[in-house]
């Protein structure tokens, strides 16, 4: 992480430094010098300026019959969206998406609660991580004659899965459970479980229009609530990225920012989408020092993705 910490450093007159975080070059003449959206971190550049590799901020427009497992290689790990504007594409593609999504949050509480005492609230989680994983499957043989019947499976799926979320928030914050997940990261990935059955219920009524202030308030929630979880997941020698991260979180919850100019919003979230993939690829190299799992990562970089989408298809 040293070289992190360098390129924070004054640039000398007629070169520059350069940064490479599992393979990801920056120009560490950037970091320091470049506004941002919200002018609250000028350490963090706009992502077209940071990443050369951009294979972890592109989107990919699913298609009947792909599908990912729960080995694929996070850093492979593709982000679904809409190929085309009908409710049969966007429910395909959330169907890839969010159930791969809602697996991940199973497999996370699988890791978070040890020991015997937690043995069943883990085997419930278990048993979710079983199921979104063979709907994440099934979701390969969607077609426009079922994907009303299959969204119904979904939502169901992702609505027990939600109140499981919200049942282990509260034991978690009353005392009740001791686990190491946070009640805050229960409430979080129950949010998300919620809107994903509510987007499936909108394409069963051939609904598939975004409302602009619900995508900028729901997607501003959850990277501010990513970069606090990062802030408090980093090793506290990381002491810049800390830094990076607690600022973005700072600006993604200011209700004001939320109800700002477009261009100002998606400048927002090229920068989160930027500091998340630098990230992924710093921890899968380990030359960033965390408790963050490349699965993790990943997950959260594949989300930023998502937020860039869905402000682009809301404009």
């Amino acid at each position: 992480m040293s070289n992190l910490k360098d390129a924070t450093q004054p640039v000398d007159s007629g070169r520059r430094h350069l940064l490479k975080a599992g393979g990801l070059v920056v120009v560490g003449g950037v970091l320091g010098g470049c506004a941002t959206a919200t002018e609250i971190n000028p350490l963090i550049p706009p992502v077209a300026k940071l990443v050369e590799d951009t294979a972890q901020t592109r989107s990919t427009p699913a298609e009947p019959g792909t599908v990912i497992g729960s080995e694929t290689p996070t850093l492979e790990k593709p982000t679904f969206v809409a190929k085309a504007s009908n409710p049969f594409n966007y429910a395909l593609a959330d169907n890839l998406f969010w159930s791969d999504i809602m697996m991940e949050h199973s497999m996370f509480f699988v890791q978070l609660m040890p020991g015997r005492e937690l043995e069943g609230p883990r085997k419930q989680a278990e048993e979710f991580a079983r199921l979104f994983e063979r709907q994440l499957e099934q979701a390969r043989g969607l077609r426009p004659d079922n994907f009303v019947a299959f969204n119904r499976t979904s939502i169901s799926l992702a609505k027990r899965l939600g109140d499981y979320k919200k049942t282990m928030r509260e034991a978690q914050a009353t005392g009740k459970m001791r686990s190491l997940v946070w009640p805050l990261f229960f409430e979080h990935t129950a949010r998300e479980a919620d809107r994903f059955a509510a987007r499936l219920e909108l394409y069963n009524r051939r609904q598939i229009e975004f409302d602009r202030a619900e995508v900028v308030d729901f997607w501003s929630k959850t990277m501010g609530e990513h970069s606090g979880f990062i802030a408090h997941l980093l090793d506290p020698d990381e002491r810049l990225l800390i830094d990076q991260a607690s600022k973005l979180e700072r600006s993604f919850r200011d209700k004001g920012f939320r109800q700002v100019g477009g261009d100002t919003v998606l400048k927002a979230a090229n920068e989160v989408l930027a500091f998340k993939t630098v990230g992924e690829k710093g921890i899968y190299a380990g030359k960033i020092k965390s408790i963050i799992s490349p699965r993790l990562a990943s997950h959260v970089r594949r989300e930023a993705v998502r937020f860039i989408d869905e402000l682009k298809r809301s404009s």
